[in-house]
Order: C-alpha cells, then structure tokens, then sequence
C-alpha cells in the first residue's frame, strides 16, 4: 500500500507548524515579562530574560517537531514494506553480520602472528 506520490501539504503544514511552534513560546514569554515587569517595577528584565528562555524552547521545538515526524514516517514506511522486501533487508543484514565476524577472525589470526 505504498503511495506513489507524496503529497505537498504535508510538508507545507509541517512548515507552518515549526513557524507556530517557534513564535508562540516568543511572544508568550514576552507578553509574560511585560506584565511581571508592570507588576514588579523592574524595568525591562524580565522582558529579557523570559524573551532569551522563548527563544531556547522556539529552537528547541524546531529541532524537536522533525525528528518526531521523520520517526513517524518511518515508522509508517516499516508498516509499508512488502514481505520480499523485509527478506531481502533481513538478508543483506545477516551478510553484514557475517562479514564483521569474519572479519574479527581474521583480526585475531593476525595477532596471532
């Protein structure tokens, strides 16, 4: 059941839900040091303080939103596969095992030397 296109929108509304993601911790922050700031007569620091904290949970959330989506996707893309396709993964990964454990013996008939 695989797609044969992939569809735009997607990655248009993951574009806009990093932009949202970014922004809203921003101005949240913001708008809470201007009132702490009103209220406590501390002239801007707040403002800054909480506007550098925004900034840190904005870069966070756009590192974190894509890593979340491409574990999603590939996790669909596992669901996806085919029963020759996770043979022949199933077999080039046995092959891979049995080239490293020839190659450790090889390394120890070496040293042997």
């Amino acid at each position: 059941m695989k797609s044969s296109k992939e569809n735009p929108y997607k990655y248009l509304a993951m574009i806009s839900q990093i932009g949202i993601s970014v922004l809203v911790p921003v101005g949240v922050m913001i708008f809470i040091g201007k009132v702490l700031d009103f209220y406590f007569h501390t002239g801007n620091m707040l403002v800054i303080i909480l506007a550098v904290l925004g900034v840190l949970a904005g870069l966070r959330n756009m590192y974190v939103i894509p890593l979340r989506m491409s574990e999603r996707a590939q996790k669909i893309a596992a669901e996806n596969k085919t029963d020759e396709e996770r043979a022949a993964e199933k077999k080039r990964a046995q092959e891979y095992r049995d080239q490293i454990k020839k190659e450790d013996e090889d390394d120890e008939n070496d040293e042997d030397l």
